[in-house]
């Protein structure tokens, strides 16, 4: 509940509830940003990203949602796109082969639709499966954990956690490709 007030505080541009916020979520965002450039760059340059995340999240202070109760969720994706985008803009971008790679166009009304469509199915899916599966697709697709730390945290063998990956991404894959084959009948 203390975000809906730090949210209206923002919006009307009191630096307070900025300096709030950012006591609230600075480790959390840098274990994001840790967690996605790892030991690739120096120390500093996630310390850059995690300023970076409070200065866009306060100059786009406007376009934040008022019926967000909870800026974790708005948080953690800036600061995944943060951290990717100096990633990229130091070459070091490096995008796992086993994925797909959804790039939409902006200006094109069809693939925003579709890309909308897409969210909503994945938002589905993710609300859907049962525990510890959920956990495991969060901490590793949005929070970019290794591995070897969603095990140690969730007390699991790792091969158990790479299996219900696997798992999850073929359920995924199929009700995806289902949903296809009905909306194309």
């Amino acid at each position: 509940m203390e975000d809906v007030y730090l949210i209206q505080g923002i919006k009307k541009g009191d630096q307070g509830a900025l300096e709030k916020l950012m006591d609230k979520y600075l480790n959390y965002v840098f274990t994001i940003a840790n967690n996605i450039m790892g030991d690739t760059l120096e120390i500093e340059d996630t310390e850059e990203v995690c300023m970076d995340v409070f200065i866009s999240l306060w100059n786009n202070r406007d376009k934040i949602d008022s019926k967000y109760n909870e800026l974790r969720p708005y948080i953690a994706a800036i600061t995944r796109n943060t951290a990717r985008n100096k990633l990229k803009s130091e070459g070091k971008l490096e995008l796992p082969l086993d994925e797909e790679i959804i790039i939409v166009d902006e200006d094109n009304v069809e693939e925003r639709v579709l890309h909308k469509e897409l969210s909503q199915t994945l938002n589905v899916f993710i609300s859907n499966l049962d525990e510890p599966d959920r956990e495991i697709i969060i901490r590793y697709y949005f929070y970019y954990e290794k591995i070897k730390d969603i095990a140690k945290a969730l007390e699991l063998n790792e091969n158990t956690v790479k299996t219900k990956l696997f798992r999850s991404r073929k359920r995924l894959k199929d009700m995806i490709g289902k949903r296809r084959i009905y909306n194309e009948v």
